[in-house]
């Protein structure tokens, strides 16, 4: 079994370590030290040492996140505060970097990029069973019925032609 972390220097090193390898909230960093044996005192003053130079900033690790994953894994407001909950994230910052770098349109134009990959990567025969299918595929992905409903009005609009192309 693996020695605890009992030292101020071990325990920023590790968390330096991990913070080197992505970006962390607070809450993860508290949980790794834990796990590792640090007690509740070293993790406070790690933690603070973490603040003071910079290394730690759960609204900076927020924006982050929620850029990243809007250009990398598109997901609607939903699933984004979900995940961030899951990492620790205060309610309060979650819901206003929400608010900063969410906008209506933003999702929208997320949610209508995804409709167009489905409809490149679907055989359009059935076209129920593939509006179906787009709509269950932005539910999973967080979007709001709101969303799901303009992006599907402004794609498929204009992408009749590929629905009913087989016709």
């Amino acid at each position: 079994m693996p020695q605890p972390l009992d030292n101020k220097n071990d325990a920023l090193k590790f968390a330096m370590k991990l913070i080197g390898l992505r970006r962390r909230s607070e809450a993860e960093i508290r949980q790794r030290l834990a796990d590792k044996g640090c007690d509740a005192a070293l993790t406070e003053e790690t933690v603070a040492e973490l603040y003071h130079y910079k290394y730690l900033d759960d609204e900076a690790f927020a924006e982050s996140y929620i850029n990243d994953r809007m250009n990398f894994r598109p997901a609607g407001r939903f699933v984004l505060k979900n995940e961030l909950a899951k990492k620790g994230i205060a309610k309060s910052i979650i819901e206003a970097k929400l608010v900063e770098l969410t906008s209506g349109e933003r999702e929208l134009e997320m949610a209508e990029k995804l409709i167009e990959k489905k409809l490149r990567t679907s055989n359009p025969k059935d076209e129920k069973k593939l509006r179906d299918r787009i709509i269950y595929h932005l539910r999973s992905r967080g979007f709001s019925s709101e969303i799901i409903s303009q992006a599907m009005q402004n794609k498929l609009e204009s992408n009749k032609h590929i629905i009913h192309e087989d016709d």
